[in-house]
């Protein structure tokens, strides 16, 4: 019987791991990469819960979720967020499948935003989060993704949700947004983006907007998904004016140095 490792990626995440944790009684290992930076008692509760904790230094994404996959034990790996909560019918579901002929899984996820389900304004979403051990490594600074050394991997479709429990509040959409700006800008930067213009800022805003409030209709989630349908426009725009700021010549701490010395 093939067995399964969880793979859970938090950073001060000590509120909502208990929840998290709590799902995976199913698995047959449970590993916890705790990010470096983290500052609350993440690793103590995942240790008292019975999980491997692993402390990991973070330089992107990708590697941070890499170097916890290598150490697991099993057959397969399912990874998962401390704000996702694996269903019931779901952790069912996976156990059936994992002695099926499928290399991957992709999962249904229902995504609650300030206590509400969102149905529309783009938020219905499928990834691949399962698959055998060795067949797959996250590629990608930021958006990170699994892919397959192999070109033709069969990948099974799960029907049973995996549960998101985030955005709970304004404040927490601000504080994630700051962590997504200033990783995504960096990460532009170093890749050799092409220089930010007006011009793409307002395409960006344009494009979102329209995708997420009209075509996706957005609108019909509510307040909440109103709010959304904006709030990820002004989070692209921010990381669009910090990756501005990091690519100006003089730097922007030059420029006040040298207002600090002229004559008022």
């Amino acid at each position: 019987m093939a067995t399964l490792t969880v793979v859970v990626a938090a950073r001060d995440e000590e509120a909502m791991l208990p929840g998290c944790l709590r799902r995976l009684e199913f698995a047959d290992e449970v590993i916890v990469a705790v990010d470096d930076r983290t500052v609350d008692g993440s690793a103590a509760v995942a240790s008292a819960a019975g999980a491997t904790v692993l402390r990991q230094h973070f330089t992107d994404f990708a590697q941070f979720k890499n170097a916890a996959i290598e150490r697991a034990t099993s057959d397969w790996v399912f990874v998962v967020d401390a704000d996702e909560r694996v269903s019931r019918a779901l952790a069912a579901e996976i156990a059936i499948q994992l002695d099926g002929p499928a290399d991957g899984m992709r999962v249904q996820m229902h995504n609650y935003f300030h206590g509400q389900l969102m149905r529309w304004g783009g938020w219905q979403e499928r990834p691949l989060r399962l698959w055998r051990v060795g067949m797959a490594t996250y590629r990608g600074e930021l958006h990170e993704r699994p892919v397959f050394d192999d070109p033709g991997p069969r990948i099974a479709e799960l029907a049973a949700p995996l549960v998101h429990l985030s955005h709970r509040s304004v404040p927490d959409n601000l504080a994630k947004s700051m962590r997504y700006v200033e990783v995504d800008s960096r990460a532009r930067l170093r890749r050799g983006d092409p220089p930010v213009t007006a011009r793409s800022m307002l395409w960006r805003v344009v494009r979102e907007v329209g995708f997420r409030l009209v075509l996706r209709q957005g609108w019909r989630d509510g307040p909440a998904g109103v709010y959304e349908a904006l709030y990820w426009p002004l989070s692209h725009l921010s990381a669009d004016m910090r990756l501005w700021e990091l690519q100006q010549t003089p730097s922007i701490e030059e420029r006040y140095e040298m207002l600090e010395d002229g004559t008022w």
